[in-house]
């Protein structure tokens, strides 16, 4: 049986398409998270489980600390991007990053450092308040987005969680980490919406050409 021209691009077609789509899915390997509602950290503790694994990997206490201040606490091996306060002051304040920020083992530069929350402070601060004085620190009022590091099954993988900081308490918009051990991620970057369409786009195909030939059968 001999195909016709017409039907023979549509399967050339569709052999490219459906390549390409799977070239592009193996590269999307980025998981990330947009919650809806954003859930809050004001005069609360937030728990966050990054990669879903059904344990913590940060938490936002806004309610345990004295004074009027939340904290980032790192937990199981995790480690949070920070800028150590200058002295006397011990502990940090998270760094808050733009998009396209590169999140990689060598994010530790210009004075930035990992944190993992076995200092003296218990975690990193976001923003301190004191009545009546008001709020001091990088996050005050800021959206911005703060690099993390994951510890899942004790390979290291990178991410970024999205922050909206008010002047004490906020919301997390978002998250993000790279699937694959010690690759670099940019803070902001998403699964590409491409893949997802060429697979569609070859499934649509898929479909027309099952359909064309079985009305020519029939």
């Amino acid at each position: 049986m001999r195909n016709c021209p017409r039907t023979s691009h549509v399967l050339s077609l569709l052999g490219a398409v459906l390549a390409v789509a799977s070239t592009v899915h193996g590269q999307g390997t980025i998981v990330y998270v947009q919650p809806e509602p954003p859930p809050s950290y004001a005069f609360a503790w937030l728990p966050l489980d990054v990669d879903n694994d059904g344990q913590a990997d940060f938490a936002f206490d806004g309610i345990s600390t004295p004074g009027m201040w939340t904290k980032v606490i790192p937990l199981h091996g995790c480690r949070i991007l920070v800028r150590p306060e200058l002295p006397p002051d011990i502990g940090s304040f998270v760094e808050p990053l733009a998009a396209g920020a590169i999140i990689s083992g060598n994010s530790a530069i210009s004075g930035l450092l990992w944190d993992d929350g076995s200092g003296p402070a218990g975690g990193a601060t976001l923003s301190a308040c004191a009545w009546p004085f008001g709020c001091v620190g990088p996050w005050v009022y800021q959206t911005a987005y703060a690099g993390i590091e994951l510890n899942i099954g004790g390979s290291l993988h990178y991410g970024w969680l999205q922050i909206e900081n008010w002047a004490f308490g906020g919301r997390v918009l978002g998250w993000a980490y790279e699937t694959r051990p010690g690759v670099p991620i940019l803070t902001g970057a998403v699964p590409e919406p491409s893949t997802w369409a060429l697979l569609v786009g070859g499934g649509g195909l898929m479909v027309w050409f099952r359909r064309n030939r079985n009305a020519r059968r029939g």
